[in-house]
């Protein structure tokens, strides 16, 4: 019994530690950031070249199915008008093109306010995903201004550690 309650208290222990970036499957800090084209809830045309032109790029690859996801999106919203000088932010949803709706009423449910982009398909095949190697969600990336990676990470980061990416941002 005696081992069984320390086996517990250590994957509670663990499983409430926060996550530390670099993770090893994210694409390596210093790599080129797979340029990308997609269209957010709206409709409207993205590019991440065009956007990283206005400063550096917090990407939020996440999905509505994910709860983490869905506990991580709150704070990035309440920490953006902190960083608005220093990168923006913008999520991909990898939810299906058909949940594209569903996607744009949560978001409006929440007052999110930053950007909501959708993966980009073709036949069954999902491409931004595949290109930044997203295994889980969320999944985060900053990328700097000159289109390089300064950081990745899987899981969902808290206020301190989000002011800690940001201080990347270049």
């Amino acid at each position: 019994m005696r081992g069984t309650l320390a086996a517990v208290a250590a994957a509670l222990l663990i499983a409430a530690a926060p996550a530390r970036a670099l993770d090893a499957e994210t694409l390596p800090v210093g790599s080129a950031a797979p340029d990308f084209e997609s269209v957010d809830t709206e409709g409207q045309p993205f590019r991440l070249s065009e956007a990283l032109k206005q400063g550096p790029a917090v990407l939020v690859f996440w999905s509505i199915f994910c709860g983490t996801c869905r506990d991580e999106l709150p704070i990035l919203e309440q920490e953006k008008p902190k960083y608005a000088d220093k990168a923006q932010i913008f999520t991909v949803n990898l939810d299906e093109a058909q949940r594209a709706k569903t996607v744009k009423g949560f978001a409006k449910q929440q007052g999110f306010t930053f950007r909501m982009l959708l993966n980009k398909a073709e036949g069954k095949e999902y491409l931004i995903d595949q290109a930044y190697q997203v295994k889980a969600t969320p999944a985060l990336y900053l990328v700097n201004r000159d289109g390089t990676i300064a950081y990745g990470h899987y899981g969902a980061l808290n206020p301190e550690e989000l002011a800690e990416v940001m201080a990347l941002a270049r």
